[in-house]
């Protein structure tokens, strides 16, 4: 299953972190599918790693109908999504991985939550194992679509992006719920743990730590990220550091 990951121009120095991380923490190392503009300059891309143009950046109100187009024209049926600034900080549960994506294409699912994304909405339980749980959102829960670490099936993903026109439109589009259709995630273990770098174009004071739940990258994660922040300081990237 191809993981494709959302930059920009202006944001595409964040891929640096984000390989490291995955070719790190997901074995065997994983084909990722940068959707950008243009070619990064100031560091190189990984062999499991291409960056491909969806033309010119013309900003956030654009990226939507640019991924309506690239996704519109891809013969996967299913596949990963996930934004460039939320590198990995454990190692992916491929039990779980390989379990949900199964369970995804057999019994028709829509979307499967990577993350720990569904603990604190509505959700019941479908399945107990030894150490996690099963869940599916509510039909009345908030972000059950999301930007953040998710396997899709095609057509849910374009469902609500056509009408959208920037990435925060499409998770709060209220049309989402009671739409029938099935999101998954997992409870007490998650097939990905990631922090979240930005927001709002700044560094987050607490970037180091999961994105949800209070686990923190280890220290050898961090140095290196913070090695990464230092070089894009220097190269006066858009995001501050």
């Amino acid at each position: 299953m191809t993981i494709y990951i959302i930059s920009s121009d202006k944001s595409i120095h964040s891929i640096e972190a984000l390989q490291y991380s995955i070719n790190k923490y997901w074995k065997p190392n994983p084909k990722v599918i940068v959707l950008s503009y243009k070619q990064p300059k100031n560091f190189k891309l990984e062999d499991n790693v291409k960056v491909v143009s969806m033309g010119n950046d013309r900003g956030y109100d654009y990226v939507n109908e640019n991924l309506v187009k690239y996704f519109s024209e891809i013969e996967d049926s299913h596949f990963i999504f996930s934004c460039d600034d939320f590198p990995l900080i454990r190692p992916v549960n491929i039990e779980i991985f390989e379990t949900m994506k199964q369970k995804m294409i057999t019994e028709n699912i829509s979307r499967v939550a990577m993350n720990n994304h569904v603990e604190n909405k509505p959700h019941m339980t479908l399945e107990t194992s030894r150490d996690y749980e099963i869940v599916e959102f509510s039909q009345s829960a908030n972000y059950r679509v999301s930007a953040i670490w998710s396997m899709w099936e095609k057509e849910y993903f374009l469902k609500y992006l056509r009408n959208t026109s920037n990435l925060w439109e499409w998770e709060l589009n209220p049309k989402q719920k009671y739409d029938g259709h099935r999101i998954l995630g997992t409870i007490g273990k998650n097939i990905v743990q990631a922090c979240h770098l930005f927001k709002k174009a700044k560094l987050k004071s607490n970037w180091f730590q999961d994105s949800e739940s209070t686990d923190e990258a280890y220290d050898e994660d961090r140095l290196k990220i913070e090695e990464f922040l230092n070089k894009w300081k220097k190269e006066g990237v858009y995001q501050k550091i």
